[in-house]
This record gives C-alpha cells, structure tokens and sequence, in this order.
C-alpha cells in the first residue's frame, strides 16, 4: 500500500490507492470483522445495557444467561443481530477509511505538510472529520442494532425487534422518524475516539517508515500499532460509547431519564458509581482490539492488492 514514508494513506498520485479503493478496503475488512467478533459485541452491549438498571453482571453471568434463557440453538443466540451489525460495522468503515482519505489528501495538498507534528494535525482533523460525517450517516443504523442485540425475549416477551425489516416498522409505528436522530449527540462526541486511533496509528506508521525506510507494515508491526492505538483512543472516550448505547436502547424510550445526557450520567453514577460509566471497557477491549488488528490487517491486505 504505501509508497511514501508519511503515512499509510500516502499522496504519491502514481501509487497511492484511489478513495474508492480505500472505501472498498474498509467495507470488506469491517464485513469479515464484525462477524468473526459479534458475540463479544454481543456481551458488551448487554453489560454497558446494565450500567443504568443497578445490575451488577459480569460477562460470565450474561454468557449463562444466554445460555439459560434461549429455547434455540445457543450458536444463533450468540449471533442475534449479525446481520445489523455487519451491515453497520461494512458501511462504517467504508465511509470512514474512504471519507478520511479524501480529507487527508486534500488537507496535505492544502498545508504542505511535510514535518511529523503537521502531519499530526493533520491525521486528527481527518479523522474527526470522517468521524462525523460516518457518525450522522450511519446512526439510524446502530439504533437498529441496539434495539435488536439489547431484546431478550425471556424479560421482554416479542417486542418486535426480531429482524431488521420489523424493527424499523416498529420503530416508525410507535416513535415516528424523529427517533433516529437519538444518541447522535455521544456518537459525535465518540468520533474523537476514531480521530485520536489515525493520530496515533499514522504517527507510528510513519515513525517506523522513516525509521527503517519501508515502504509496508509486515504483520507483526500492523498487529503490534494496531493494539497500542486502540487501547489508548479506546480507554480514553469510553464513557461516550456507553452513554450512546443507553440512548439508543428501548429504555430510552420509556424513560425520560434517558433522553437526555445530562440525566443519564447522573444515573449511571446514582446507580453504579462512577466506575459505571466504565462498566464493560474490560469485555470492549478484548473485543476491540483484536477486532481492530482484524480489521486493519484486512485493510492493509485489501489495500496492497
């Protein structure tokens, strides 16, 4: 993939690949991705659920109740929602990683850039500007998902949220089209998450391009950045990711207290302390992380083709 020593995403116009190239590149890898790691997306989005009802669950306790409460096979309880969440996670990175290099470029273009700290700023306006855009495009989205991964038929009974087609009948009966405007508020504050994560990620790229003069990340090195990113931009917005999850839940339409950013912190803490806010980060690193070296490991593999 790269010719240039600047970053993954370089501006060589005989040898960089196009944005349509990067967009295809995203969509494929976060398909694979999302399928291969959906039950501990599963897991996550029912402990970061609980944060808000006082419920003191561990990852161990949601396994068993999945495994307790379901009258079908347990493999396609673990899966509930794939469909959503690949369809979602394909679009996401599609959007993302082909929006990014479009800003990136022309960011270089427009600056100059040449020195690393520039070239800094410039993976972090790039990355929160694609953040942005593939937040307000892609919410109606994760609204879907919440709502069907989050339903358990054995507290719940069928509340309608069984497949996609369903669910946004559901949805457009009893809340009308405004609903899909919930949680865009944390999930556009979250972008800063994915804006640090290129910051990081290019940073280190280019730092082990200029250093070894390479022109591409063997495996290790891919795996190796990947993780130390993730970790860190992950760690560091949490809260936000939590608090979108909860907005988006069916919660959130029964009870003001969700609504509303400025209630739900204040519940979460009520309920669970402020460790609540961090309720389920153990369980998204496992699965983000090597989620995100899957799919980065797609990417950069797509992307050399």
């Amino acid at each position: 993939m790269p010719k240039e020593s600047c970053s993954s995403l370089n501006t060589s116009s005989t040898s960089k690949p196009s944005a349509f190239h990067e967009f295809f590149s995203g969509f494929i890898a976060g398909s694979i991705t999302s399928v291969v790691v959906h039950p501990f997306d599963l897991i996550k989005l029912r402990l970061q659920l609980n944060a808000t009802n006082g419920i003191q669950q561990s990852w161990i306790t949601i396994v068993r109740g999945l495994w307790k409460n379901q009258n079908r096979f347990w493999l396609s309880t673990l899966y509930r929602g794939v469909t959503i969440n690949a369809l979602g996670n394909s679009i996401a990175w599609a959007l993302y990683f082909g929006i990014y290099r479009s800003f990136k470029d022309q960011l270089i273009s427009f600056t100059g850039g040449t020195s690393s700290v520039s070239l800094s700023w410039v993976y972090l306006a790039s990355g929160t500007s694609a953040g942005i855009t593939t937040s307000i495009l892609t919410n109606p989205i994760w609204i879907l998902k919440t709502r069907i991964m989050a339903q358990n038929k054995s507290l719940n009974g069928n509340v309608g949220y069984d497949n996609i087609i369903s669910s946004i009948r559901k949805i457009k009966k009893d809340h009308g089209w405004g609903i899909w405007k919930i949680g865009i508020v944390p999930s556009i504050l979250g972008v800063s998450q994915g804006a640090v994560y290129f910051m990081v990620y290019d940073s280190l790229k280019s730092y082990r391009f200029n250093k070894l003069n390479k022109q591409k990340l063997d495996t290790l090195e891919i795996l190796s950045i990947t993780s130390i990113s993730k970790m860190i931009s992950m760690s560091l917005v949490y809260p936000l990711q939590l608090l979108k999850s909860n907005q988006q839940s069916l919660n959130a339409t029964n009870c003001k207290e969700y609504k509303y950013i400025r209630h739900l912190i204040p519940l979460i803490i009520r309920q669970n302390g402020v460790f609540g806010l961090y309720k389920g980060l153990f369980t998204n690193l496992l699965k983000s992380v090597p989620s995100t070296c899957l799919t980065f490991y797609i990417y950069e593999t797509v992307n050399n083709l």
